[in-house]
């Protein structure tokens, strides 16, 4: 009977091209965590109860006429500074009732809605005419009604085109 004899593996194969995949693998996995991960600056609205969206999303490219805001639960009011500029009540949008929107707008609508957004949108004439060029930054000021001097805030930046 004859012996089979096999060929015999190179170092590279048995060494150090499992060590290679090992790398890849180890490379995809630390990739996907931190590109998850974020920075110390990322903002989390999921762990903020009282904030439900930001708008525009931050880090987001926008245009410069794109509409500003914050969408808090019902119950809670709101002020912006964009850019280091305070927006007056009266060119905050606020709407808290999705059936009938201009009235919302008018009147502040009814606090038995689910809504509750506060919008700015840039236009001529207003506190801030336009976004500017490249980076932009919000400051929402945010208190529930019931206890109007329970303030807090929250910062966001985004890139208008």
């Amino acid at each position: 009977m004859a012996e089979i004899t096999y060929p015999r593996r190179s170092l590279f194969s048995r060494i150090f091209g499992p060590a290679l995949v090992t790398v890849g693998i180890t490379g995809v996995i630390l990739g996907f965590a931190l590109s998850n991960s974020g920075s110390t600056d990322d903002i989390r609205v999921e762990g903020n109860p009282v904030i439900e969206a930001l708008f525009p999303e931050p880090d987001a490219e926008v245009l410069r006429q794109t509409s500003i805001g914050i969408d808090l639960i019902t119950g809670y009011e709101a002020e912006l500074t964009i850019n280091g500029v305070p927006i007056p009540p009266d060119q905050i949008n606020v709407l808290r009732d999705l059936e009938n929107p201009r009235e919302s707008a008018q009147t502040s609508g009814t606090f038995g809605s689910t809504l509750n957004k506060f919008s700015y949108q840039p236009l001529e004439g207003r506190a801030v005419p336009e976004l500017q060029g490249d980076r932009n930054c919000v400051v929402a000021v945010y208190w529930p009604l019931s206890d109007p001097t329970d303030r807090a805030s929250i910062e966001w930046c985004f890139t208008a085109l």
